[in-house]
C-alpha cells in the first residue's frame, strides 16, 4: 500500500500573555496509531518527534521554540485506511523532519514551501506565528504564507480558506466528500468558539472535548470504534516558551520512557496528560456505552 502522511484533524494557534503563542492540535485518523517520542541533535538543536510508529509520520518542535504542527488538505490520503505498516519514511515526515533543522521560524517555514509540504501548517515559535495553507492543483504547487498578528486566533481543519479550491469540497456527485467538507467546516466553527474564549492553553484542550453536538463527526473531538471511520487519536499542545510538548492520548497506543525523555540534560520535555476529561465528559452523557477512546502505554524505565 502506498502511504502518505497527511492527516484529518485541526490546528489552533493563540497568543497568551506570559507564554508568548502557543499550538494545540487534535489528531484524526481512521486507524488507532502507535506513537513514540524520538529526539534527535543537529548543530547545536535538540529536535523532539512526535512520532507515528504506523505510518513514520512525524512532527514537533526544537530547543529554539520552533514548532510545526498541521492539517491535511490532501483529501484522498485521508479517506484511506491503514492496513500496514509503512516501511518507508513518511515524505511529509521527512519534510517537517528538515525544517525543524532550523532555529529560526522564518527559515523552517521556507524549507517546507521548498520541499513543497502540501496542508494547513503552522509554524511558529514564542514570538512568530506563520500559517502556511498549501495544496496541489493541476500539477502545480500553489501555497500562502502569512504571519498571524498577536490579537487573532488561527484555526484550520481540512478546506482551504485562502486556496478555496483546496481540501473536502460540497460536491454534488460525492455524498462523502460533501459530508466531509460539512464536518470540516463544523469543527474549525467550534474551534474558533473554543480558542476565542480560552484564559489559558488548558481551556482549549479540554474544550475540544466537548459535545456541541449529537452527530459525533461533526464534533472536535471524534470518537469511534467503527473502521473506516475518523477518530481523534490525540491531542498535542505546544508551548515553546516552556519547551514543552503535552499529549493526550484519547485512542492512542504510546510507548515511551520517561526518564530518557524528560533527563535533566534534555532542552526539550514532554508531558503525558490523562484521559481523566474524557471519562468524566462521558459520565455526565449519563451513557452505558463503552468509552471509544481507550489508550494503551509502554512506559520504558532503566
Amino acid at each position: 500500500m502506498l502511504f502518505r502522511s497527511t492527516f484529518m484533524c485541526i490546528v489552533i494557534g493563540k497568543y497568551f500573555e506570559g507564554k508568548g503563542w502557543v499550538g494545540i492540535k487534535n489528531r484524526d485518523r481512521n486507524y488507532v496509531p502507535d506513537i513514540s517520542f524520538k529526539k534527535k541533535a543537529s548543530e547545536g538543536v535538540e529536535i523532539l518527534y512526535f512520532w507515528d510508529d504506523i505510518t513514520q509520520y512525524c512532527e514537533g518542535f526544537n530547543s529554539a521554540g520552533v514548532s510545526i504542527i498541521g492539517a491535511s488538505l490532501m483529501v484522498l490520503d485521508d479517506e484511506k485506511e491503514i492496513e500496514v505498516r509503512s516501511k518507508t519514511p513518511s515524505k511529509d515526515g521527512k519534510r517537517i523532519k528538515k525544517a525543524l533543522q532550523y532555529p529560526n521560524v522564518k527559515a523552517a517555514a521556507m524549507s517546507l514551501i521548498k520541499s513543497k509540504l502540501t496542508g494547513n501548517t503552522l509554524v511558529f515559535d514564542q514570538d512568530t506565528m506563520l500559517l502556511i495553507e498549501s495544496a496541489r492543483h493541476e500539477g502545480k504547487y500553489h501555497f500562502k504564507v502569512q504571519e498571524i498578528p498577536r490579537d487573532q486566533v488561527v484555526v484550520r481543519t481540512n478546506h482551504g480558506i485562502w486556496l478555496p479550491w483546496a481540501g473536502y469540497q460540497r460536491d454534488p456527485n460525492s455524498e462523502s466528500e460533501t459530508l466531509s467538507r460539512i464536518s470540516s467546516e463544523s469543527r474549525r466553527l467550534i474551534a474558533e468558539k473554543v480558542a476565542a474564549e480560552a484564559q489559558d492553553p488548558e481551556d482549549i484542550l479540554d474544550g475540544l472535548t466537548l459535545d456541541y453536538t449529537h452527530d459525533g463527526q461533526l464534533n472536535a473531538l471524534r470518537t469511534t470504534h467503527k473502521k473506516k471511520k475518523m477518530r481523534t487519536t490525540s491531542q498535542i499542545l505546544i508551548i515553546p516558551e516552556e519547551k514543552t510538548m503535552f499529549v493526550r492520548p484519547v485512542q492512542s497506543n504510546m510507548k515511551f520512557n520517561f526518564w530518557e525523555l524528560n533527563n535533566p540534560k534534555q532542552q526539550t520535555w514532554i508531558e503525558i496528560l490523562s484521559n481523566r476529561i474524557l471519562y468524566q465528559n462521558l459520565k455526565n452523557k449519563n451513557t452505558q456505552d463503552d468509552p471509544p477512546f481507550d489508550s494503551q502505554f509502554t512506559h520504558q524505565s532503566d
